[in-house]
């Protein structure tokens, strides 16, 4: 029984320890990425928005533009687009409440690029 009993203080202090250590580099490190938004643009019938911005996660990676659309009332978080994302600039419109068209370089990377989003088409148009 005294076995069982040390075992599981020694499970309880190494799950502090691991606990305490994750919140500590937390505190110290967080998200290190920041979004600056560039252009906001509201959907038509005002119940999306387009969120064109830059995410910089500093010095150990370039500033990519990248879009998110998301309904009027949300703000935009501190995570990556959830539409498209790119490491060239780019150009968004409403065609109508329902479909967007986004203009980009042909020769841009694209590291993501999604069809359809938050019930929005959208239109893909390299230049």
């Amino acid at each position: 029984m005294k076995l069982v009993k040390r075992l599981l203080i020694v499970a309880v202090i190494i799950i502090a320890i691991y606990m305490g250590g994750r919140y500590v580099l937390d505190l110290l490190f967080g998200d290190m990425c920041g979004n600056e938004i560039i252009q906001e643009v509201p959907s038509p019938n005002g119940k999306k928005v387009a969120y064109l911005f830059n995410r910089d996660c500093g010095a150990t990676t370039s500033v990519s533009f990248q879009l998110s659309i998301m309904n009027k009332d949300d703000k935009l978080p501190n995570k990556s687009g959830n539409t498209f994302v790119s490491d060239g600039e780019f150009t968004i419109e409403w065609i109508n409440e329902k479909n967007l068209r986004i203009n980009y370089k042909e020769s841009s990377r694209i590291y993501e690029k999604d069809t359809r989003v938050n019930g929005i088409k959208i239109k893909y148009v390299s230049e």
